[in-house]
């Protein structure tokens, strides 16, 4: 994450065009669904057209996000605003939890009241572009991610992979429906709603998570251990405490020993070697002489 802070391009201005990418093709396709969908009588279509309209919203939230994220630290936010990512995150997997409960909603309506259907040819050109408008989208979300490394980036790419399956299940249904005469479309709704709240509470409880806090992950805490067993003739790791202010700002506070027989200065450069690697994992490190030791020397 240090490397992409060097880059020309900042964090906050990749994030804003992803966002902006992402909100223009899914206001795109939210029009082109929902007057498909309209016009054929297809339950199916309707639904997608409302989950493009809440992943514009969320798209928007994202770009919000990034900015707000990028900026400087002020007195009452010494470490910057990072966590704004998480805060907006955490609001857009609830209205995705809602738009799958509008989507059940509707659909038991229309098993229960079905409308009458025409132009399934209209359901298939609609699917065609929503499935190649949604892979670009995703290719291009997860080229970027690669850099940033964001949550929120991670939930679009994985909702633009749902929504390509979700359209292709509505052109299966469409296609069922042309063949045998047999209504689909209503419990496909039905299915889409439910990936689409699968997919919403995940986010929901990742996000909570990241609010609320979490220590240093297993695997993260043997790589440092595995930094510092490099380095354990000079100085030895006693504690380490993670303290999360957001993608960019991620502090490790480190309690320190120094072995005996080596002087300050060979301690500076082997505690500089640890930090250079400790940023390669995304961490800023902060280190502290034990007290013990302070006590005792």
């Amino acid at each position: 994450m240090e490397e992409t802070l060097q880059k020309p391009v900042s964090r906050e201005s990749m994030g804003i065009k992803v966002g902006f990418f992402s909100a223009s093709g899914n206001l795109l396709l939210f029009i082109c669904k929902y007057l498909a969908g309209a016009l054929c009588g297809n339950m199916a279509v309707m639904a997608e057209s409302l989950d493009n309209l809440m992943d514009s919203l969320n798209s928007l939230l994202v770009l919000l996000g990034f900015h707000l994220s990028g900026r400087k630290e002020d007195s009452l936010h010494p470490y910057g605003h990072g966590r704004t990512e998480y805060v907006l995150g955490f609001i857009i997997s609830m209205t995705v939890i809602l738009t799958g409960i509008t989507m059940l909603r509707e659909s038991v309506l229309w098993i229960l009241s079905p409308p009458v259907r025409s132009s399934p040819a209209m359901v298939y050109g609609v699917s065609a572009l929503s499935v190649a408008v949604k892979y670009g989208m995703s290719a291009y979300t997860k080229r970027v991610n690669k850099h940033l490394d964001s949550e929120a980036l991670k939930a679009c790419e994985q909702n633009d992979w749902a929504d390509i399956k979700m359209t292709v299940l509505t052109a299966g249904s469409a296609v069922i429906y042309q063949a045998a005469g047999i209504r689909l479309d209503g419990w496909a709704g039905i299915l889409i709603s439910g990936l689409i709240l699968k997919d919403g509470m995940k986010s929901f409880f990742s996000h909570f998570i990241l609010l609320l806090g979490e220590g240093i992950p297993k695997q993260q805490m043997a790589a440092i251990q595995a930094i510092f067993d490099v380095k354990k003739d000079v100085i030895t790791l006693k504690k380490a405490d993670f303290h999360d202010y957001g993608p960019e700002r991620r502090i490790v506070s480190m309690q320190i020993v120094a072995n005996p027989g080596y002087g300050p200065d060979e301690v500076s450069r082997c505690l500089c070697d640890i930090g250079e690697e400790l940023r390669k994992l995304g961490l800023t490190p902060s280190f502290s002489l034990s007290m013990d030791q302070i006590l005792t020397g």
